[in-house]
């Protein structure tokens, strides 16, 4: 066996180990059983309803604690890291000791020194205590501060929806299901009186009716919150017209059958064995709501393990791994020249790896919401770092040249990077906008369109590899520029096509959806720069108005253009296309504009001209 094989294999190692070892990791140090199972039943896994879209527990979850911290797991306050499943299930049985954690967060100074902050994080009790100030903040002008205070009044309306979204709310806490048994026969005992009245031609007695009026009041105070906020609500009681319920809308509701309600007494089982420690009992409750849940044909319970396990899993935190890996292992060999070519080896079967993890938890994105790949910003990014990796990598193997693997393992890396580190969004697959609810417009525009992105973000790394490949070449790099000059070119040719494509059938949607072809608004003008820019550097090589260097650099300043296009125009907060606007970002974006700059002007460095005899 030679040293190529057994690169190979420990290549193949390698990216296996770091397939397991964050799914192992989690599983051994924070995740509990009961809450956080791969397979099997588990609290994880229980269909719920949020945003339109059926999934399971652990996404909804995640979903909320992104929304309030910007993470999918959080702390207690003595420290401990909960899963995002374990801590919805926390504030339901320990709603007190919940109040206290600091799973809040701010990154404006002002407030968290008015909440008495450590750090970035604060606990809910804190913004109780400030909650006057906090909100008269919110209402003060659009000031940095200002904004931070709304951010905080929302997030506090996102706390207190998830803490009642598992139980119905009642005035005590403490037994879930001697509060719901004691609501029903409050119900009963005022019926009862009321039919006595009837009969005897009396007003009813208000001490019969007190108990029922109180919670009656509370239940519909609850219920009338939930209704002013119908998209970050947790629905987790299914009925059979497919719809999802909550409890409090169950416990409201006399004529909803007794299914639902044997459901919400199951959830209330399960949260006073929680909050007593009897994770045996939690167990066996959980099991039959299982059991029970399994009747409604209105989940599909394959789509919802599949996504729990996808959550799990985490396919694209592995895939930043493999290529941070790849890019490593490239990167040696170009330095390393002994064992430059097991080095290589080692990379490309990384790379390989990374790209088909990548790509596989796109096509599972896509499985478990029935839509295109593209359907926000978060999986703009990684369609398009995954699909531009696969690109490179395809041109690795057609042409073994170094750059393509390095190229594609970089594009691949900062893709999964920027999703990673999108502040309170992450992998959100919650349901569309009505601007965007078309699977036809969303894969002939949306997608047709990133595609272009992903050739020209391609086609910008190959370029700036090489240029500052060319400084740290102490020979002639002239046939290596003209070479990687000609990959360049066929990409962006490639890209134009698509870019231009998918900017006029945006056009077309736009005329349907808003009633003009083109209005000049920022996203659409984005999207016509960088088909002018690709347009007018492919006719500049063409035509040889600019020599292979001046080509590449050029090229590489399209990543600037792309940036702006894709990203740049969101941070505006001006037209149409307000869905993709996202808050802050001008920091990162004035990096990635800094970084492409300081590399250009090396196009102008001069290599050793080529002695043809």
């Amino acid at each position: 066996m030679n040293n190529k094989n057994y690169a190979l294999i420990l290549g193949i190692f390698l990216a296996a180990a770091v397939l397991i070892t964050p799914f192992s990791l989690w599983q051994v140090w924070f995740g509990t059983p009961i809450y956080d199972a791969a397979f099997g039943d588990s609290l994880g896994t229980l269909p719920v309803q949020r945003a339109g879209r059926i999934m399971p527990l652990s996404s909804a979850s995640a979903d909320v604690l992104r929304q309030i911290s910007g993470r999918t797991s959080s702390k207690t306050s003595s420290g401990d890291r909960l899963s995002s499943t374990n801590w919805l299930w926390r504030l339901a049985a320990y709603p007190e000791l919940s109040s206290k954690d600091p799973v809040f967060r701010t990154d404006n100074r002002d407030l968290q020194k008015l909440l008495g902050a450590k750090g970035r994080y604060y606990s809910y009790s804190q913004l109780l205590d400030n909650y006057e100030e906090v909100y008269a903040g919110a209402t003060s002008g659009k000031t940095p501060y200002a904004e931070a205070c709304t951010e905080a009044v929302e997030s506090a309306i996102a706390y207190a929806l998830a803490s009642n979204a598992l139980i119905p709310r009642f005035s005590d806490t403490s037994n879930a299901e001697k509060s719901l048994e004691n609501w029903k026969e409050a119900v009963e005992t005022a019926r009862k009186e009321f039919e006595s009245a009837q009969k005897e031609k009396r007003e009813p007695n208000p001490e019969k009716l007190s108990e029922a009026n109180r919670t009656l009041q509370l239940l519909k105070e609850c219920s009338d919150f939930e209704a002013s906020n119908p998209d970050s609500i947790l629905r987790v009681v299914p009925s059979l017209n497919g719809e999802f319920s909550t409890p409090t809308a169950v416990a409201l509701d006399r004529k909803s059958g007794e299914q639902p309600n044997k459901i919400i007494l199951l959830y209330s089982q399960i949260r006073d064995a929680i909050a007593s420690g009897n994770k045996d009992l939690a167990y066996s409750k959980l099991v039959q709501l299982s059991d029970m849940l399994h009747s409604s044909d209105s989940v599909d319970w394959f789509r919802i393990k599949l996504e729990n396990l996808y959550n799990l899993a985490d396919p694209f935190f592995c895939g930043f791994l493999l290529y941070s890996l790849s890019l490593l292992f490239f990167l040696t060999a170009l330095l390393v020249e002994r064992f430059r070519d097991s080095l290589k080896t080692i990379a490309v079967g990384l790379l390989s790896f990374g790209t088909f993890v990548h790509v596989l938890a796109f096509c599972a994105r896509m499985y478990i919401q029935s839509r295109p790949p593209v359907t926000n910003m978060y999986s703009s990014i990684v369609f398009v770092g995954g699909v531009a990796a696969a690109m490179g990598l395809f041109g690795y193997f057609k042409t073994l040249k170094s750059y393509f693997g390095v190229s594609a393992a970089g594009v691949g890396f900062l893709s999964l990077l920027v999703a990673m580190n999108m502040p309170y969004s992450g992998d959100n697959m919650g349901m569309m906008r009505a601007v965007l609810n078309s699977n036809f417009w969303l894969t002939m525009h949306v997608v047709t369109i990133m595609v272009g992105y992903c050739g020209i973000l391609l086609a910008g790394s190959l370029a700036a590899f090489r240029l500052v490949a060319n400084v740290f070449d102490k020979g002639d790099f002239g046939l290596a520029t003209g070479e990687t000059s000609r990959s360049v070119y066929a990409i962006l040719c490639f890209a134009l096509v698509f870019a231009f494509a998918g900017t006029m059938l945006g056009g077309v949607w736009a005329d349907m959806s808003w009633g003009r072809f083109w209005g000049w608004d920022p996203k659409e003008n984005g999207a016509l720069m960088t088909v002018l820019w690709c347009a007018a550097v492919i006719h500049a090589r063409a035509l040889k108005l600019c020599s292979d260097r001046i080509f590449l650099s050029l090229t590489v300043l399209g990543n600037i253009v792309l940036a702006w296009a894709w990203f740049g125009v969101n941070l505006l907060g001006i037209g149409l296309h307000s869905y993709g606007f996202t808050d802050g970002g001008w920091l990162w974006f004035g990096v990635f504009v800094l970084c492409n700059l300081a590399i250009a002007p090396l196009g102008f460095i001069k290599y050793k001209k080529v002695d043809s005899n």
